[in-house]
């Protein structure tokens, strides 16, 4: 039998499977912290619930670039909640942003450019495909974002014609937001090479700092792609219903992604899709919803990010979603003197000595030398935060100790593990 030798060298998704072998290790009675899964903690607010349920009995087949009151909706939340200007005609439904990316990469041809430091599922959708792509480097002192003197000089030297470049912020896996002056250089250097945005922009509203995240298509509109989804706002992963924005100058390709849409998933649920409209009026009780749990997130973030630095442990300061990324190569000699030299071994020398799941730097670009992992800080109980939680309750290392034990657990077990090595 022969199968697709693209496929067939894909590993599975490095998230998934750390998330299995933790619940597979709980299941044994180990308490094990897990910083490796990224699934948002807070329960589904019951405004969107109740639209389900209301709909729970349509079984139609929708449109399949989406129900028309949802893509008008998701036009009016992008003006309104991300000051982008985008014709509901030119958005389209999928089951997740994930699907939406994927989609997209099959569709267009050239070198995708991913830097340092990007989601786990980029490459592997690019592998899929037998696509091509440069990952680009990028700093720790730069919070891991790609600047415009790195891109403009891979570009000057690139044999390639046709590029595409993916940028996430708040970025999984370190937290980074792009201020509008990095996304304004950026853009300047896309527009003189004519380079191809996929803007994922999944975590907009969870940002510490602001209502939402900028966007590059700010400065670029013409050639950005933008992507979203309700999985990380609206703590709704499972509904899988992700959106993804045409610019008007691309908006011939629509017949494209519909035909393309129609030969694979068709449409998305329609019970969720309706539910979709709901989260996407994005009401002032929904509004405080997700606003309470960005301040939990920004609190616990704060926690770990303090605890770290003050034990020489590398870390990027989170500024939106619910990830870091942390690093150890202060520690590489005597880490490597426990013949550790990768952060794949290293992970389960973690895992399995001191009961915390990191996911490896190399599944988000890194090289597998480079000792850095993404922590995901979610392993809390959210329904209980968001009921305990106010406007004016301090996140402070008190708060995390007593009402995120796990949290707390794995950070120390962390800084544990440093302590032993000297």
């Amino acid at each position: 039998m022969r199968i697709n030798q693209n496929i067939s060298e894909l590993k599975p998704s490095a998230t998934l499977l750390i998330n299995e072998k933790v619940i597979e290790l709980r299941k044994h009675g180990k308490m094990i912290t897990h910083f490796g899964f990224g699934q948002s903690p807070f329960p589904i607010h019951k405004s969107i619930v109740e639209e389900l349920k209301k709909y729970a009995t349509n079984n139609h087949y929708l449109p399949v670039k989406g129900l028309l009151a949802l893509t008008e909706q998701v036009s009016k939340f992008l003006l309104n909640n991300q000051g982008i200007d985008r014709n509901a005609s030119h958005i389209f439904i999928g089951p997740g942003s994930k699907e939406l990316l994927y989609q997209s990469i099959l569709i267009f041809e050239g070198e995708y450019l991913i830097p340092k430091g990007s989601w786990v599922s980029y490459i592997p959708q690019i592998k899929s495909k037998g696509g091509s792509y440069t990952i680009l480097e990028t700093k720790l002192e730069n919070q891991f974002k790609l600047t415009a003197e790195t891109l403009e000089a891979y570009l000057k030297q690139s044999n390639q014609q046709e590029h595409i470049v993916i940028l996430n912020s708040p970025n999984n896996p370190t937290g980074a937001v792009y201020t509008e002056d990095e996304y304004a250089s950026l853009a300047k250097v896309c527009k003189k090479y004519q380079v191809i945005v996929f803007s994922d922009e999944i975590y907009s509203q969870i940002n510490f700092n602001n209502d939402f995240s900028p966007s590059i298509s700010k400065f670029y509109p013409e050639g950005t792609l933008i992507f979203g989804g309700m999985s990380k706002v609206f703590s709704a992963g499972g509904y899988r219903l992700g959106f993804m924005s045409l610019p008007e100058e691309l908006a011939s390709l629509s017949l494209v992604y519909r035909s393309l849409f129609s030969e694979t998933f068709s449409c998305v649920s329609s019970p969720i899709q309706f539910a979709g409209v709901k989260a996407y009026e994005y009401a002032n009780e929904l509004k405080d919803y997700v606003n309470i749990s960005s301040k939990i997130l920004h609190g616990i973030s704060a926690f770990i990010f303090d605890e770290f630095s003050n034990n020489k442990i590398q870390c990027t300061q989170s500024q939106g979603a619910f990830y870091m990324m942390i690093g150890f190569e202060t520690f590489k000699e005597a880490i490597q003197s426990l013949n550790i030299h990768t952060s794949i071994e290293l992970a389960h020398y973690l895992l399995e000595n001191y009961d915390v799941a990191l996911l490896p730097g190399s599944d988000f670009g890194f090289k597998e030398t480079e000792l850095f992992f993404r922590l995901a800080f979610v392993d809390f109980d959210g329904d209980y935060l968001m009921n305990l939680t106010q406007h004016d309750t301090e996140i402070d290392r008190s708060f995390v100790q007593e009402n995120c034990p796990s949290v707390y657990r794995g950070v120390h077990q962390l800084i544990k593990f440093t302590k032993e090595l000297t």
